[in-house]
């Protein structure tokens, strides 16, 4: 069988991309709160059935593999992918047993590896692939491999073409680093191409597994790899870097079992089964955003960014921001294919960071991310007050100008936003050097007295405080036509020398 190693795929990075501990964690301890599991009690029954139940709610062909054999009478549990590509029939295979010894829950041996193969069908099921992938979880293991040896032999006899299986035993014991940045892999002679495939993988996606993969050889100790390879299939057996001191007793517990270790094995063992089935999105991801908002801030300052972006198939999209601070978004959502989304962050701190974000449809399916958007963050000091100058009187109807000055303490330009006092205003007006006065021409149409308010800001939206200046505008004498118009316009006449003084007196000047 001719498998090239494989190269990274962002089919894949998305799926181990939502493999974490918070998940791993939940089936550990829904599964050890049951005691031990002896092939066969009760607790090893209600095992099944939630391991069934767990499949069953994601959708999964999902059955009982019941069995007999050695004297006892078990169910294996198997879900099912089916491959998309009609012309082939092979199958690749995650596995695990559920059952423990009567000492105690087993939260190693082997519920480490029963979630794994839980978590395995939960992230995978979002996805299609062109070979058929199978999730088994085994009872009887612990007796002798007795359900894994019936579920090989009835595939041999019924034909099954099955390529490759993974068996998850026992990989989430991790006290030290050393032991938390390795993982042992046995192999046969004939499944060496597994190992190789697997460690070409670690290869690959050594910044999701962070660890090191070492060849085992022949395993010390049986498991369920080994019924694979006694009816000529190829399969390999993950187990940790150091073998726990609490194997088959009542301290193989939750409390000495290494949850982010645990984490880094299964999104090998995701990887290796995802390449090797050939996994596609179930659907086309949504295009890259595009993303625009403000390259330049300040603290602690709320400033918006915009993201949009189309989907191919038309479907419903999430937007998820990253800050770049260790922050994000969250996804947002949904949002019609093409409809912009709109997140909103103030930093806290100054320096620069680079933004960007992506979508990802309805069905799961996430798209590239964005060009980053570098964004700077400063400590900015706001302008001053600006100072008002200008009469301080006048009369309605007649324009006056009037200057406004602010210093900006970092240089930055500066904007003007005035108010007259008489329910009108400049709005923004601008931009003005730093200390440049603006000129502003304002006249009021009614008599009274007017608190002109301004307030200056800078390129980065810092505000300063409001300046304020008080003008009069005095009554104005209005003269209508009438006998006094017509006595003044008739004193005037034969009085010429007389009208700039009764023009200031009768307020017209």
């Amino acid at each position: 069988m001719d498998f090239t190693a494989a190269s990274m795929s962002d089919v894949v990075v998305s799926m181990l991309e939502q493999v974490g501990t918070a998940q791993f964690l939940s089936y550990e301890e829904n599964l050890t709160s049951l005691g031990p599991r002896h092939t066969g009690n009760s607790a090893c029954i209600a095992a099944a059935a939630y391991i069934y139940s767990q499949f069953e709610n994601m959708s999964l062909p999902t059955r009982y593999a019941h069995w007999n054999n050695g004297g006892y009478s078990s169910d294996n549990v198997e879900a099912t992918i089916n491959g998309t590509n009609d012309s082939s029939n092979q199958i690749f295979i995650i596995c695990a047993h559920y059952d423990t010894v009567s000492a105690g829950p087993g939260a190693d041996d082997d519920t480490s590896g029963t979630a794994a193969v839980l978590m395995a069908a939960l992230v995978m099921n979002q996805y299609q692939f062109d070979h058929t992938l199978k999730f088994v979880a085994f009872s009887g293991e612990e007796e002798g491999l007795l359900g894994s040896e019936v579920y090989a032999q009835e595939a041999k006899q019924q034909g099954w073409d099955i390529i490759g299986v993974l068996n998850c035993d026992m990989i989430s014991y991790a006290v030290t680093s050393n032991d938390g940045n390795n993982l042992l892999v046995y192999v046969n002679t004939a499944s060496e191409w597994l190992y190789t495939y697997t460690f070409n993988v670690n290869t690959e996606y050594v910044g999701y597994t962070q660890l090191v993969v070492h060849h085992g050889g022949s395993p010390p100790g049986g498991s369920d790899h080994e019924s694979f390879w006694a009816q000529g299939y190829d399969a390999i057996f993950y187990f940790e870097y150091t073998e726990t001191p609490y194997y088959h007793t009542a301290q193989d517990t939750m409390e000495h079992i290494n949850a982010s270790y645990a984490v880094k094995n299964i999104r090998l063992a995701i990887a290796t089964l995802a390449e090797l089935a050939v996994a596609s999105y179930k659907s086309n991801p949504p295009a890259a955003p595009t993303l625009t908002g403000p390259t330049y801030g300040v603290i602690n300052i709320e400033y918006s960014y915009v993201a949009v972006a189309t989907d191919p198939d038309g479907d419903n999209v999430y937007y998820f921001i990253d800050w770049g601070d260790g922050t994000n978004s969250g996804w947002l959502g949904p949002y019609s294919s093409g409809q912009p989304a709109v997140g909103k962050k103030a930093w806290s701190a100054p320096g620069t960071y680079s933004v960007r974000a992506k979508a990802k449809d309805i069905n799961g399916v996430t798209g590239a991310w964005s060009t980053t958007l570098p964004v700077t963050i400063v400590v900015d000091q706001a302008p001053s007050t600006p100072i008002i100058t200008g009469p301080d009187q006048g009369k309605p109807g007649v324009p006056y100008l009037f200057t406004f000055t602010s210093t900006d303490l970092d240089g930055d330009a500066l904007m003007y936003y005035i108010e007259w006092g008489d329910n009108t205003s400049s709005g923004w007006v601008g931009p003005y050097s730093s200390g440049s006065p603006a000129a502003i021409t304002h006249q009021w149409s009614t008599q009274g007295t007017f608190t002109i308010r301004a307030k200056a800001r800078d390129t980065i939206g810092v505000e300063s405080n409001w300046g304020t200046f008080q003008v009069k505008m005095p009554n104005s004498l209005v003269l209508e036509h009438g006998p006094l118009f017509t006595f003044l316009e008739q004193f005037v006449a034969r009085h010429p020398n007389s009208f700039p003084i009764l023009q200031h007196i009768l307020g017209l000047s």
